[in-house]
């Protein structure tokens, strides 16, 4: 069994890179001629635009990182440490926006903060204050971070809330003020979450393409990401400079996890969590507390209703129009049929629909297994199995859409992937094993072998006992192995704008293609339509895992 795990897993996720640093070095990557040879490397590293975009890139992504970790784990801290009212609104603030697919929310942002009609920025100018640039590197900045803050927030809050406070405690009741308690106490505990965090955001804002292709191209900063899409939609495609640029991203990334692990140190020798029953302990904020839920209330606002809201009201208008009350009498409901007549559009959202239901399918099966095999057997290859499943964790999502694309162009199957929706079920999968392992092993681990045992000892089989007893009680971590899954497969762009074809267009693509167009509100129908459709389906998820799940007392 593990030995058919690590080569599902492999396959997955080392093959396709492994095409892609063998296109690095090759002359003629398609071609039955090609020789060896490191022409790619050097043509690239000595190219003074490539040096360039190599310090946007750097720029972008680590500014992106450092923002979004400052106000994910403040709001964190307020959330698990302090007495601030409107908890549950926070967690709520916090998940909310993960709905939202990343081209929506620049595409939003970019309406909001439109340079002349944009409503921010009107607002702005009225109070004698100067409008904001969106085309710039803050501009860039700003609106990856507003997406990816809320994934911070829901780290720091998993590494606040298994902090036992007690060290904390004792140094406040030896006299150390608040900031020498938290400087020699607080943060060098939740210093490996703050620094993995931080390669996570730095990762992710480096993979994606909606705010560099919609914003970064307009301001004329280049990114990785934006040169691998030009480099593939030239003609003839330059598959070595790709390559190249695909390896140094990725090198770049398994530097940065190394780093962060360096860094912090790792997780031995911090743990305060012992066989005592601990509860954090509450800082009174006093007065500052309605201050603290301002700022939540503040982050919700501008990472979920704005861009909700500005999508909601340019859906409704024949032509977009800057928000005004007098605009009332021109709304209508054309964008909606539009959409609904149009067979592409309809299409496009069917095949999102079945890569996301079959990836979160497929993702939780994977790691079903693969987790019971690292956690209860003694199996040869559990090891390498666990490693195999954490290696998309450094790749970015663009170098698995790019290295999966080239595997597929050359991998001698019997059965040809590329040109249908399989080849974006496989890159959506391989993007979330990891994710979806973290969820599972956790689940098994919790599970007592002594029902295990038990079972087996009434003549119970593996099959039967893995199917009555482990699947009841893994259905929380089942449920949230398929909504991340679900989640992120749906709105994912970066990967799949290498992958699809005319007949594979995915919902991610007609948005891009729609903005593209400058069809500015059939876009924001679009949106609207992804964003409900997707709450419907976790809406769903949530009701089926309440009815198939252990109850409980």
């Amino acid at each position: 069994m593990s030995i058919v795990a690590v080569l599902v897993v492999g396959y997955l996720t080392i093959v396709p890179l492994v095409t892609m640093l063998y296109s690095s070095l090759r002359s003629d990557f398609l071609g039955t001629t090609g020789t060896w040879t490191l022409e790619h490397y050097q043509r690239t590293l000595t190219d003074a635009a490539f040096r360039e975009t190599l310090v946007t890139s750097l720029t972008y992504a680590g500014g992106v990182a450092l923002a979004s970790v400052t106000v994910g784990f403040a709001l964190a801290w307020v959330y698990v440490r302090t007495n601030a009212p409107a908890k549950r609104f926070a967690l709520v603030a916090s998940l909310v926006p993960l709905i939202i697919p990343g081209i929506l929310n620049t595409v939003a942002w970019g309406l909001l903060l439109a340079p002349d009609t944009g409503p921010v920025n009107v607002l702005l100018r009225y109070l004698g204050l100067p409008a904001f640039d969106l085309y710039s590197m803050h501009g860039m900045i700003l609106v990856q971070s507003m997406h990816v803050a809320p994934i911070a927030f829901l780290m720091g809050v998993a590494s606040l809330s298994s902090m036992d406070s007690s060290l904390e405690e004792a140094a406040a009741a030896s006299g150390a003020p608040p900031a020498m308690v938290f400087r020699t106490i607080t943060f060098p505990l939740i210093r490996p979450a703050v620094l993995g965090a931080i390669f996570l955001m730095l990762v992710q804002t480096m993979s994606s393409f909606e705010v560099p292709q919609l914003i970064g191209s307009a301001a004329h900063k280049r990114v990785f990401s934006t040169e691998i899409f030009t480099s593939l939609r030239s003609f003839p495609p330059d598959y070595g400079s790709v390559s190249v640029i695909g390896v140094i991203v990725l090198v770049i990334a398994v530097l940065g996890l190394w780093a962060a692990r360096r860094l912090g140190g790792g997780v031995e020798g911090r743990g305060t969590i012992t066989g005592k029953g601990y509860r954090p302990t509450l800082t009174d904020l006093g007065r500052w507390r309605w201050v603290a839920v301002l700022a939540i209330m503040v982050f919700f606002v501008v990472t979920t209703v704005l861009p909700m809201l500005i999508l909601a009201w340019a859906s409704l208008l024949p032509s977009y129009r800057p928000l005004d009350p007098a605009e009332i009498k021109h709304l209508t409901w054309g964008n909606y049929s539009e959409l609904f007549n149009s067979s592409s559009i309809l299409g496009a959202m069917t095949h999102s629909l079945e890569i996301a239901l079959a990836a979160g399918v497929v993702v939780t099966a994977i790691c079903a297994v693969s987790a019971y095999v690292i956690v209860r057997t003694h199996l040869p290859g559990r090891a390498t199995l666990d490693a195999f499943a954490t290696v998309p964790i450094a790749v970015p999502n663009i170098i698995l859409g790019v290295s999966t694309l080239y595997w597929y162009l050359v991998a001698p199957l019997p059965v040809r992937l590329y040109g249908t929706l399989a080849i974006l079920v496989v890159a959506m999968v391989t993007h979330a094993l990891p994710y979806g392992m973290r969820y599972l092993v956790s689940g098994v681990s919790q599970i007592k072998a002594e029902l295990e045992e038990a079972s087996l000892a009434s003549g119970a089989g593996w099959a039967r006992t893995f199917r009555r007893i482990y699947l009841p009680l893994l259905v929380p971590a089942i449920t949230a192995s398929f909504l991340y899954t679900f989640i992120i497969s749906f709105r994912e762009l970066s990967s799949a704008i290498f992958l699809y074809t005319q007949k594979t267009e995915v919902v991610s693509i007609s948005v891009f293609e729609l903005w593209s167009d400058g069809q500015f509100t059939v876009v924001s129908a679009l949106g609207v339509v992804m964003t409900l459709m997707a709450c419907v389906v976790i809406g769903a998820v949530n009701l089926l895992s309440r009815r198939f799940g252990v109850r409980t007392s």
